[in-house]
């Protein structure tokens, strides 16, 4: 009696113990990145669930065969003590639901799903690892002897033990770690609570604190990882923000120059492998200087968007398009051969000729001089010839298209 006594202490504190342990220290506040739009929002708490069913399949994989080797060492143990045809009925059904769950594991990795095609495997992994966890809750209720007796303890030992492993495991998925610790531990316990004598009772609130503790635990773990998770999509998707602000030219909306260059050298290097003409638009708006001074840089912005806009209409997706300073623009197309270029050339010219700008009570129309030049062996050699050939096309009057091969023939 004395030493059980000690028992129903030693579970208590260990209760206790685990209940200060999973206390969370004090975390200093971090930079929050900025809130994302509601659709990014949504995607990215499906990314944080998926992640969070990932990370369980990896962590509760080995835990699957350690919770098996647990209810031998069991079953060895109490051997003797209690009727072995129940102790291997146990161990037989624990088996079979073991094998249940190594099959639904088995056809996850071989599908190797990624990203949100992983949380369809949501349902079957919940229900499995409720048929292993009921097994054990069921089964060590059905293992524990009537009266007052040391495999009692014993029982009670393996289970909470048990239940600790399970905070970890699934810590990550708060529910599940919850569903799994219930159905393993809260039948015996209610159990105990029923049974006559102190001694039961003891053991029942024991295992209630313990219980309580663990749940407890079971907040703080999942909360901080799966704020984690959430910060670092979050985190990206600024990321992605400013990655997109640095390449894109605020005004138009188009490339920047530093991103046209780099795209360009990209394309450049693609042309040449397969052997394909690359050519090269570059135009510059026409009296650009003469807008600004009689409408005000209010009216240049509007024509420049124009430009841009126009140029997101007319190009592919596979083509690159950017301003490169001031009233001037590049387009590289790609596969496209200097008659072909000329033509495209000659088309946006006669877009941004007919396109009509609404200022105030005014309407704004401009044109634009094109360079045309086709070159596959280096981006700046091919900038270079179109930007020769656009400057002959203000000379012979602005509003025109001229090709770098009409004004090499000229120089």
């Amino acid at each position: 009696m004395d030493s059980a006594g000690a028992a129903i202490k030693t579970i208590v504190a260990c209760g206790k113990i685990t209940a200060v342990l999973l206390t969370p220290n004090p975390v200093p506040d971090e930079p929050n990145p900025p809130p994302m739009p509601e659709h990014a929002a949504a995607a990215s708490a499906a990314s944080v669930r998926a992640d969070t069913l990932a990370l369980l399949f990896q962590q509760s994989f080995p835990a699957m065969f350690q919770a098996l080797a647990i209810a031998g060492i069991l079953c060895w143990t109490l051997w003797g003590r209690l009727d072995a045809f129940t102790l291997l009925s146990w161990l037989g059904v624990l088996c079979a639901t073991t094998l249940v769950r190594l099959g639904m594991y088995l056809l996850y990795f071989r599908a190797k799903p990624v990203g949100q095609a992983i949380l369809p495997w949501e349902r079957p992994y919940a229900i499995t690892m409720l048929l292993s966890s009921t097994t054990w809750g069921l089964g060590v209720l059905w293992l524990m002897p009537p009266g007052e007796s040391v495999e009692q303890f014993v029982i009670l030992f393996f289970v909470a033990g048990l239940v600790g492993g399970i905070m970890v495991t699934y810590s990550a998925h708060r529910g599940m770690t919850i569903a799994a610790m219930l159905s393993t531990l809260l039948p015996v316990t209610v159990w105990l609570f029923f049974q006559p004598g102190h001694l039961a009772l003891g053991m029942a609130v024991a295992s209630s604190t313990f219980m309580v503790g663990a749940l407890r635990g079971t907040k703080v773990l999942s909360g901080a990882m799966q704020s984690r998770l959430l910060l670092s999509y979050q985190l990206k998707h600024a990321n992605q923000i400013a990655d997109h602000m640095a390449r894109t030219d605020e005004l138009t909306g188009i490339n920047n120059r530093r991103s046209f260059m780099e795209l360009g050298e990209q394309v450049t290097r693609l042309c040449q492998r397969q052997g394909k003409p690359l050519s090269a638009l570059l135009l510059d708006v026409d009296h650009f200087k003469q807008i600004n001074d009689t409408h005000g840089h209010g009216a240049g912005d509007l024509v420049l968007k124009q430009v841009g806009a126009l140029l997101l209409q007319q190009f592919r997706a596979a083509d690159v398009c950017g301003r490169i300073g001031g009233e001037e623009f590049a387009v590289l197309l790609v596969d496209t051969d200097a008659t072909a270029a000329a033509a495209v050339a000659e088309k946006l010219r006669q877009a941004v000729a007919s396109a009509v700008v609404p200022w105030h009570a005014h309407t704004l129309r401009v044109t634009i001089s094109v360079g045309v030049a086709t070159h596959n062996a280096h981006l700046g050699t091919l900038l270079h010839q179109a930007d020769t050939a656009m400057y002959l096309a203000k000379a012979r009057g602005r509003n025109r298209v001229v090709c770098h091969a009409e004004a090499a023939g000229v120089n």
